[in-house]
């Protein structure tokens, strides 16, 4: 790769992250990382850098780590007991449980106490914190069976942990958790993420797993799921494991509680916490509250968005140009298409006086979401748009995507078709096809 490509990668890079680093400033990110990564050398370093690295941006960070291959390797032959899917802590496997607890724990306050090393950052490191933030209660004795030390969590220190937040620490917290009468329980760390996630209101609740995030029965990774979407997979007829509705759960608690989103990502993708939050489309699964892709009626703060995505169609010849002023103008007939914020698609529907009919123009999708399904999704909402107002029939005027519209229940007419107003118009230089959809 040439030089100038890597520059030309890091210049878009940027240009895409800048905007994340702002609004994630501030923000209460809890994630959820499983014993495996902490296992791994190379990703543990990775993912404790990056960890320590965002933290130091002013994202507030609480990081829970669980410890199952730790004690399932301290254990040896001694192996644990299930009882409907949940583990029986016995004595031995309790002990085993604190002493990887504190184990880990020291690893993870070692590399993040190096992690900003080597950087140019005169006198600035990771500070850590980590302490009983966490009261459980046991699971207790089911259908004859006495989970033992099994606990679950019963309450979250959120203020203190927020004190430690403030103060600028990364706070640790541990799969284990304590009574008022000084017993330890073990728990899940997911459930603690979950629980800690919620208890203080986090931005954002971050589960790291081993496994593909969320696919389709096609195996095809699922990028955005809404809160109904992840409910309507939980509880459909198509057969999930167990892993898979284990996350999709402990996700839809969380949002239940007032989570407004949670990244589901595989822990063995390098750099994969900063791919999910400093780029627009991530590499995980984001279920939340709300829908990820809105598609809305346009403003005045949208135009430099429109301008970014319509000027290299226009430079191309595939759409009129518009000057900006054009644009301040007909604004309200656009509608626009937003991810994260930014605008990634729009379309203009102009009535047409007295008539039932209307223009669709200006369909245009940013290129890197070409193929995503985006133009439909604009087509739907325009039609939608128009019949809502009254409008009957819509014309398009193409050059280069006939087919496209065709595809989509456009039939072929004649200049002679169009509204009067609109064949006074008609450019017979660009000698544009025209095409009309019934609503």
């Amino acid at each position: 790769m040439k030089k100038t490509d890597i520059d030309n990668r890091f210049l878009q890079w940027f240009h895409e992250a800048s905007p994340y680093i702002q609004t994630h400033r501030g923000k209460i990110f809890v994630v959820r990382t499983p014993g495996e990564a902490i296992n791994n050398p190379d990703i543990c370093e990775q993912l404790l850098r990056n960890i320590a690295g965002i933290s130091h941006l002013g994202i507030r960070i609480v990081l829970v780590y669980g410890i199952r291959p730790q004690v399932d390797a301290c254990l040896g032959e001694h192996k644990y007991k299930y009882h409907k899917g949940l583990p029986v802590t016995d004595d031995h496997v309790m002990a085993c449980a604190e002493q990887q607890t504190g184990i880990v724990r020291l690893k993870i306050e070692s590399q993040l106490s190096n992690a900003l090393v080597n950087l140019p950052l005169t006198g600035v490191s990771a500070r850590v914190c980590s302490g009983n933030f966490i009261t459980a209660r046991p699971y207790g004795i089911h259908d004859g069976t006495d989970y033992g030390h099994t606990g679950v969590v019963r309450k979250v220190d959120a203020t203190a942990v927020r004190h430690q937040l403030d103060m600028g620490s990364i706070v640790l917290i541990s799969p284990l958790g304590y009574s008022a009468s000084g017993e330890t329980f073990k728990l899940s760390s997911g459930d603690v993420a979950e629980a800690c996630a919620t208890a203080l209101s986090a931005d954002k609740l971050i589960i790291l797993t081993d496994r593909v995030s969320i696919c389709d029965s096609h195996r095809k990774l699922l990028r955005q799921l809404t809160e109904h979407e992840a409910h309507k997979l939980l509880h459909g007829q198509r057969k999930l494991d167990d892993k898979t509705r284990w996350l999709l759960r402990i996700s839809l608690q969380a949002i239940d509680m007032g989570v407004h989103r949670v990244h589901i990502l595989r822990w063995d993708i390098p750099g994969v916490i900063l791919q999910e939050l400093f780029t627009r489309d991530g590499v995980g699964t984001l279920i939340s509250s709300e829908p990820y892709d809105t598609i809305r009626t346009a403003h005045i703060d949208d135009i430099a968005g429109i301008l970014q995505i319509i000027e290299p169609l226009e430079n191309s010849g595939m759409l009129v140009k518009r000057q900006r002023r054009q644009l301040e103008i007909e604004i309200n007939h656009f509608l626009v298409a937003i991810r994260d914020d930014a605008v990634i698609g729009c379309a203009a529907v102009y009535p047409y006086g007295t008539t039932d009919m209307a223009e669709l123009a200006c369909l245009a999708i940013a290129r890197t979401y070409q193929g995503s399904g985006g133009g439909n999704r604009l087509l739907d909402a325009a039609q939608r748009h128009a019949a809502n107002t009254g409008i009957k029939r819509i014309f398009v005027l193409t050059t280069q995507t006939a087919h496209w519209f065709k595809e989509r229940g456009f039939t072929a007419a004649k200049i002679d078709d169009l509204p009067i107003t609109k064949r006074k118009l008609y450019n017979y230089q660009r000698k544009s096809r025209i095409f009309v959809k019934e609503l």
